[in-house]
């Protein structure tokens, strides 16, 4: 939880948070160290990785390669191709978002364990042409380091779950104009009007992820 109310809201990663790095206090509270290995996320990345997060435990798979695109992992126009040997062509969101949902679908743990969807990502960018920015990097070291401490833990441990709670609050507290609009379009009507059922969406979404003590 820690670690991901970084990623989408203040922007500052610890990203190297092996066991040696993290200590329990005796207060109680969850203490970082070393922070030799850290990682700054921008605002607008910080808003597609929330959104993201969503779409997973959605699986809005046509969201989620927005997402993509939004972090830069992905570029634009998307690129294809069909022999590994061969040059990039166009590519479409739609045949992506498809290969998406049959891979993660699929794949043990698909919604649940971060691991699954990098190996997921791994084999399709045989096909599909994807960067990785060095924050990319960092993050995915993180979150698979952070997901096999858990894992130890808690066997059934679902790493989006835990996450959603920060990523709805990103969501409802945009910081970029992007956000905003998209904000504006998932709770607002055509009218301006209210979306209730979107509204009431979001809050089924936090008190399902949030501890059972912490539900109201």
């Amino acid at each position: 939880e820690a670690v991901t109310a970084g990623l989408v809201l203040t922007g500052i990663v610890h990203a190297d948070p092996h066991e040696g790095n993290i200590m329990l206090g005796d207060d109680g509270r969850l203490y970082f160290l070393d922070f030799g290995l850290m990682s700054e996320v921008r605002a607008e990345i910080m808003e597609a990785f929330a959104y993201g997060i969503q779409c997973v435990l959605n699986k809005d798979w046509r969201g989620l390669v927005t997402a993509f695109v939004q972090t830069g992992f992905v570029g634009t126009p998307i690129e294809y191709r069909e022999d590994t040997t061969g040059e990039f062509g166009s590519g479409s969101p739609e045949a992506m978002a498809a290969e998406l949902e049959e891979r993660m679908e699929s794949v043990p743990g698909g919604t649940s364990r971060f691991g699954a969807l990098s190996t997921v990502l791994f084999d399709m960018g045989n096909q599909w042409r994807m960067y990785t920015p060095p924050y990319i990097i960092l993050l995915i070291r993180t979150f698979l380091t952070l997901e096999g401490i858990a894992g130890q833990v808690d066997p059934n441990f679902n790493i989006y779950e835990v996450s959603l709670p920060w990523a709805v609050r990103r969501a409802l507290s945009p910081s970029t104009s992007a956000g905003e609009e998209a904000l504006r379009g998932a709770l607002l009507a055509s009218d301006n009007t209210l979306r209730w059922d979107r509204v009431n969406e979001l809050i089924e979404q936090q008190q399902l992820a949030a501890p059972a003590g912490e539900q109201q």
